[in-house]
């Protein structure tokens, strides 16, 4: 009786310790990255004041932000580096953004490029999935997805 006890025992902790050790094992690994990211980008909408808004009704013009750096250097992303840096609206056509110095800004811009869209009348309503992608002269990319939060998203509404 003790013998089988036993063997139970051993028995239930070996398949415990295999159950909870292959629960753990991950899939795919989050840190560090197998690739090396070339450039940082941020992007953000906003009104035609200056505030950050995410819904926006069929009509409206949309300013998109970006803000991109190297990674390596955290040198701020110029035209002269860049083969094209574009905000990819699905069902559209790329949205170039331009780049205003931001010591000429006045006052000095956090974001210096910016775009803009005009949402079509016949636009789909909900979240607009929007991407801000770069690639520069010298092979490097970079992007921008939003966060999947609805308040974060762009939204279009009814008119």
């Amino acid at each position: 009786m003790r013998r089988t006890l036993l063997i139970l025992a051993v028995g239930l902790t070996a398949v415990a310790v295999t159950a909870v050790g292959g629960a753990q094992t991950p899939t795919e690994v989050p840190f560090p990255a197998p690739t090396v990211v070339q450039y940082f980008v941020s992007a953000s909408t906003v009104d035609s004041t200056g505030e950050f808004v995410s819904w926006f009704p069929r009509g409206a013009t949309v300013t998109f932000r970006a803000f991109a750096t190297e990674t390596k250097t955290g040198n701020l992303v110029k035209p002269a580096d860049l083969k094209y840096f574009n905000v990819m609206i699905p069902g559209q056509k790329a949205v170039k953004l331009s780049y205003k110095e931001p010591a000429k800004a006045k006052p000095p811009a956090p974001w210096p490029w910016t775009a803009t869209w005009t949402i079509p009348a016949d636009f789909p309503l909900g979240i607009v999935n929007f991407k801000v992608n770069l690639k520069s002269k010298s092979g490097g990319y970079g992007s921008f997805v939003q966060i999947p939060v609805a308040t974060a998203q762009l939204n279009v509404t009814k008119a």
